[in-house]
């Protein structure tokens, strides 16, 4: 399995394995806390071979820089089918946040499991603005 794509945008959406992102992003400044941030999205793109076909489970989480879950973590399963290729299977997951609460400014990040194994992270800063 590998991991071709993996951000955070202003905007996701999965168009017939067409994946459409919009405003990539690593950092928010705001000028008071706790903030809201109104809407953003997780944006992924899996490729899987052949030999990988079958239930996987993947589990989203977001953390804060003690490592202490923000929002109680986003768990599915997906059925990745035999390729028609006979080769490889891209899958993409969106999943979109509404009012994702602040309570302090600093180093966010968000965790993708596959299986249960870590696979990929990335941060997101929240920076007091001046």
């Amino acid at each position: 399995m590998e991991i071709e794509i993996f951000t955070l945008c202003d905007f996701a959406q999965d168009n017939q394995s067409k994946l459409t992102i919009v405003g990539t992003f690593d950092s928010i400044s705001v000028k008071q806390f706790p903030v809201q941030h109104p809407s953003c999205a997780i944006a992924c793109r899996l490729r899987f071979a052949a030999k990988e076909a079958g239930d996987h489970d993947f589990k989203l989480r977001m953390i804060d820089a003690a490592g202490k879950e923000c929002i109680q973590p986003i768990q599915g399963n997906i059925n990745i089918p035999m390729p028609a290729n006979g080769q490889v299977v891209s899958i993409n997951l969106v999943v979109n946040f509404n009012q994702l609460q602040f309570a302090k400014a600093g180093r966010y990040a968000f965790e993708m499991y596959i299986d249960g194994d870590w696979k990929t992270g990335l941060p997101l800063f929240v920076n007091q603005a001046v």
